[in-house]
């Protein structure tokens, strides 16, 4: 497919939201063959979305509409010219059959249709930037999230091939206990379904993980991606504002608000346009009539110059039934900006005690974690010095592994749930929200 780039605007916001992701060490070192990055897929997507490629269709298609409005305000200049003669009498004609007309037409003043119309197509312009933003929003959290399930199948498969390898271990005991007549059968049975068990959770989670690849190769459009790289861990972040700062960063940030926000705007400029159509419309115009054979006597040649005025007498009820129609729009716009906010509040909201409880959560699991790590550290120790068997060394290893995969699973929840913050607030980083926090601190002062 041909790909279509996107605005700067769309490009560094997504890049500003993935940025603390990224560390500089990443940033720097070129990506294995068939690993990626979550920058490089955020790059793909949003160089590869149709979804992008029609909303900067739409935001071109505005730009467009822009200007042919102001151009309404420009004045017209257009020429004629005909031939006309007795049919009948062919042998007559000559060049006094000939004329042309050649005028400048100028709609200078229409009651505000043409004020009207320009601020209508600003209007459209700024919702469809703001639809633009909202599509690359979405589509950038839509992106880290499965590229998220990635890293996380991967784990999986991790600690599902390191429990089969621990199961078939065990197996091995009980099979050669059995032998020696120490086991009963219905243990061995026991041991052999769980080894199969999870030899078919292993493949399971492998074919989760090829899903997950195929979903990444399905929304960047590349082929060559087999495996996804590490997220770099970041210094411990936390939210150290308030939901409240929250909401007021999103009330002048959040793309469906502003698009609300500015339908309210045009809606009311909608009245102020609908009153203006008791005053009266100014047409000017200017042009010559004259015949080509003439030219040898120019006082035949005709110019004139017209302004046509036209005031509305009676027009029964039309501008009153336009005034009330736009006074109707105005209270639904403000209506629907009312919907917006709260809908947007309700999601700030949501988002924050999700990133909250998903922070506290990680909390808990890493300092289980630092324990178990400190014991898996012991026993490897303890296995070299023969201290304990491979079995129960394996146990162990499985038993760390399974703690550092709860870890890393919270740890990338804790990151999607920051990105679904920044998401429904509409900014590319926490920073912008404690940018905020300052200001209104200030203003209590």
């Amino acid at each position: 497919m041909t790909k279509v780039s996107s605005s700067l605007m769309t490009i560094v916001f997504a890049v500003g939201l993935a940025a603390p992701l990224r560390s500089e060490e990443d940033a720097a070192s070129p990506e294995p063959e068939g690993e990626i990055t979550l920058q490089r897929v955020l790059d793909l997507t949003l160089s590869n979305s149709f979804k992008i490629a029609l909303a900067q269709e739409q935001f071109e298609a505005a730009q467009r509409a822009l200007r042919s409005a102001k151009r309404r305000g420009l004045p017209r200049v257009s020429a004629q010219g005909w031939f006309s003669g007795d049919l009948f009498e062919v042998s007559n004609w000559d060049s006094n059959n000939l004329a042309g007309y050649l005028a400048l037409d100028w709609d200078f003043y229409q009651d505000g249709a043409i004020m009207q119309a320009i601020a209508q197509a600003w209007a459209n312009l700024a919702s469809a930037a703001l639809t633009r933003r909202q599509t690359a929003l979405d589509l950038i959290y839509n992106s880290t999230s499965l590229f998220f399930d990635a890293l996380k199948a991967i784990r999986h498969v991790e600690v599902a091939e390191q429990q089969v390898q621990v199961d078939e271990m065990q197996l091995q005991i009980i099979q050669s206990e059995y032998d020696q007549g120490r086991r009963t059968r219905a243990e061995l049975g026991d041991a052999e379904a769980k080894a199969f068990e999870m030899r078919l959770a292993l493949t399971r989670a492998e074919q989760d993980l090829r899903n997950s690849i195929l979903k990444l190769q399905q929304l960047t459009r590349e082929d060559t991606i087999r495996t996804v790289s590490q997220v770099p861990r970041e210094i411990a972040w936390e939210l150290d504002f308030p939901v409240e700062d929250v909401i007021g960063t999103a009330l002048t940030n959040e793309p469906n608000v502003l698009i609300a926000e500015a339908n309210l705007t045009m809606a009311k400029l909608g009245i102020k346009y609908a009153k203006l159509k008791r005053w009266p419309s100014v047409r000017f115009l200017t042009g010559s009539d004259y015949a080509f054979a003439p030219f040898r006597e120019p006082e035949e040649f005709g110019f004139r110059v017209g302004v046509i005025v036209s005031y509305p007498l009676y027009d029964a009820g039309d501008r009153k039934s336009r005034i009330e129609d736009a006074e109707s729009a105005a209270r639904r716009a403000q209506i629907q900006v009312w919907q917006a906010q709260d809908q947007m509040k309700q999601d700030v909201t949501d988002s924050y005690a999700g990133v909250a409880n998903q922070l506290e959560l990680l909390r808990i699991a890493d300092k289980r974690h630092q324990k178990v790590k400190t014991d898996f550290a012991r026993a490897q120790d303890d296995f070299k010095q023969e201290k304990i068997g491979k079995l129960d060394m394996e146990r162990i290893r499985l038993q760390y592994l399974q703690s550092e995969q709860r870890v890393e699973s919270l740890r990338l929840d804790a990151l999607l749930a920051r990105a679904k913050l920044l998401k429904s607030v509409g900014v590319s980083s926490l920073d912008d929200i404690r940018a905020y926090s300052r200001k209104r601190a200030e203003e209590k002062k």
